[in-house]
């Protein structure tokens, strides 16, 4: 659950993972020391395997696999207020690879993205995934 004012302002972006392209669209995090470091999280650990280093090198940081009950792969981006004010391009460049922006100033959307939003902010408050990398159960394939 998000517990400060300043971390309920913050938004997560989802982006489906169809095929390895998807990092190739995926734009260079904002840098500098003005804004808190784009976290990343892979719903499995092969999709952090496979594309860790690739984000990485984009600028972002890979804070490990969070489950999040989707029927397709997704990546999850914690995105902070000073990151979409002050860098728009990025911000709009993020917003065309995204399939869903969640608002966390709604206590159903913390609730809906617990899981994922615990490996988050647990990597921004001590720089550890809150669980272990994991392997989830492979999914049925879909028609």
């Amino acid at each position: 659950m998000v517990t400060s004012d300043e971390q309920e302002r913050h938004l997560c972006v989802e982006i489906a993972i169809v095929d390895r392209s998807w990092v190739e669209r995926l734009p260079p995090a904002p840098g500098g020391a003005d804004a808190l470091p784009v976290t990343l999280s892979f719903d499995d650990l092969e999709l952090a395997a496979r594309d860790r280093t690739a984000v990485t090198e984009l600028g972002y940081v890979v804070v490990g696999p969070a489950a999040a009950g989707h029927v397709t792969d997704v990546a999850h981006l914690l995105v902070g207020p000073a990151a979409v004010e002050r860098h728009a391009r990025w911000w709009r460049a993020l917003l065309d690879l995204a399939t869903r922006v969640y608002d966390l100033r709604f206590g159903p959307v913390q609730l809906a993205l617990r899981d994922v939003l615990a490996v988050h902010l647990d990597h921004r408050a001590n720089g550890t995934a809150a669980t272990p990398l994991r392997v989830r159960a492979p999914r049925p394939p879909s028609a």
